[in-house]
């Protein structure tokens, strides 16, 4: 079998992916596309419409009644994927055929597919402090978001990694037109399911209400209403999987492969939320890469979607995100004030909704101190992405507003944008030193997540310095990061 790397780890790990309807289904935005070619009809369909979520979950397993190990890593058929990603990369579906199919007949993610989830016990030792001071076990629950081209997948080996420490990942599979390809299902009220592929939406391809291209707005017209669709699909998935997990009866869920699966293992028992094997109603982390990191700032600086909770969200680990779709300035707990406003007011009013206080006036704004009632955030960024220059600078006003002590930014030497992902780890593209990036990537993040940053020492750090290596096509200089491999920088 060919596999991505074995899983390093306390516990085995097992993979279920979820789905659940969307009644009635939800359209977001005015973008329209053609109808694919695939399809049997011609026209115009809307571009953001939502009949289901999926997502998979990645999880301590109970492997005692478990033989078999290996979770498609290509998502099925083979012809959507093929087809996705020629969209995605503009490459013709002959050259990436032998390739594709290659990859969706042979290549597994290594864990169990539909294993129990395993119940925490006295035995297991979750770096939850919340948990420890109730005196009762749950895993912590982390919530991940996907970039441009992932998928629920595509980061199987990170997301497998936290589960291997003791937690439950839920990695949503957007169908926003960002993944590269998927098959969502609307659900009828007879009973039926009527499927239909989405591929990876190009903001070329998008037609407004007036049918006419847009081509100075579209790419972030487009990608607003697809972070609006995002967060939607996060709240419904972590609001399905609480009413799951609690037992409702009500609750519409069941496998993506329709096999079967111990819905005991994962529900609570009689004595309510502490009888359930996961901490679902508080100190939830909210991750993503890239547009996924894009996702996480956007649902940090928004009210919940209308019929949604605020999702209980105490830390938030960011991977290379990606700014340019979301507002400026911002997303920050910053707001546009009138030199003549109350600032008792201002501080009241965004304290209740924030969470922020008030420190000080600029010339019409006003800035905020962090609260301890804000999430943490730890930044990973590569290299490439930190030598963005302008970006890297919007970023780090961003974070500042979480973290305005600073060093909850940490740049991986020698890392680019793809590194976060199982794409560079995959058979046939592994190198060394993808290998090593990941390591240091999930010691970081497990560092943050279950104690303090600080704790990851036997990481090399230094001060960022950078050295001309030569000359862009554009005649711009081209730039690297001075240091060894692996190597982080903290800001």
């Amino acid at each position: 079998m060919l596999s991505l790397p074995v899983v390093q780890g306390r516990f085995a790990v097992g993979a279920t992916t979820f789905v659940t309807p969307v009644r009635p289904s939800r359209v977001f935005g005015s973008a329209k596309r053609r109808r694919n070619s695939l399809s049997s009809s011609h026209g115009l369909e809307d571009a953001l419409r939502m009949d289901e979520v999926a997502f998979t979950a990645y999880y301590p397993a109970d492997i005692s009644s478990s033989s078999e190990k290996g979770v498609n890593w290509l998502l099925g058929p083979t012809s959507s994927s093929l087809h996705g990603f020629s969209i995605f990369l503009g490459i013709p579906s002959w050259i990436l055929w032998p390739l594709v199919y290659l990859f969706g007949r042979f290549i597994k993610i290594p864990v169990y597919p539909n294993a129990p989830l395993l119940r925490p016990s006295n035995n297991h030792v979750i770096d939850d402090k919340a948990n420890m001071t109730k005196g009762t076990k749950r895993w912590p629950l982390v919530l991940f978001s996907h970039g441009l081209g992932g998928s629920r997948t595509a980061y199987s080996h990170f997301c497998s990694r936290l589960a291997a420490s003791g937690k439950v990942v839920l990695a949503i599979e957007h169908r926003d037109g960002t993944g590269h390809a998927c098959v969502t299902r609307s659900w009828e009220e007879n009973g039926e399911k009527k499927s239909r592929p989405i591929y990876y939406i190009k903001e070329k391809e998008v037609l407004w209400d007036d049918h006419s291209e847009d081509k100075e707005s579209a790419p972030y017209r487009l990608r607003m209403d697809q972070l609006t669709f995002r967060r939607k699909e996060i709240f419904y998935m972590y609001r399905t999987f609480c009413d799951f997990v609690k037992g409702d009866s009500s609750v519409e869920i069941e496998t993506i492969d329709r096999n079967t699966f111990d819905k005991n293992s994962w529900i609570s028992s009689d004595d309510g939320a502490k009888g359930c094997p996961i901490n679902y109603d508080e100190d939830i982390t909210l991750a993503g890469h890239s547009f996924g990191g894009c996702t996480s700032l956007s649902i940090l600086s928004t009210s919940p979607p209308d019929e949604h909770e605020h999702i209980p969200i105490t830390k938030t680990l960011i991977l290379d995100p990606w700014l340019d779709p979301l507002p400026t300035p911002g997303p920050i707990p910053l707001t546009k004030a009138n030199p003549a406003t109350n600032l008792d007011e201002v501080n009241s009013s965004v304290e209740s909704s924030i969470g922020a206080t008030v420190v000080e006036e600029e010339p019409g704004w006003v800035l905020f101190k962090r609260n301890p009632n804000l999430p943490r955030m730890l930044v990973l960024n590569s290299e490439t992405f930190t030598l963005w220059t302008e970006h890297f600078a919007r970023l780090q006003e961003v974070v500042k507003a979480w973290e305005p002590e600073g060093e909850k930014i940490v740049t991986l030497v020698g890392s680019v944008h793809t590194s976060f992902s199982d794409f560079p780890i995959l058979p046939l593209a592994r190198r060394k030193r993808a290998r090593i990036l990941m390591d240091i990537i999930v010691q970081l993040a497990l560092s943050f997540l279950d104690s303090d940053l600080e704790q990851a020492t036997d990481v090399p750090k230094r001060e960022m310095e950078v050295r001309i290596v030569g000359v862009k096509p554009n005649g711009k200089p081209k730039r690297k990061l001075v240091g060894n491999l692996g190597d982080i920088i903290v800001l």
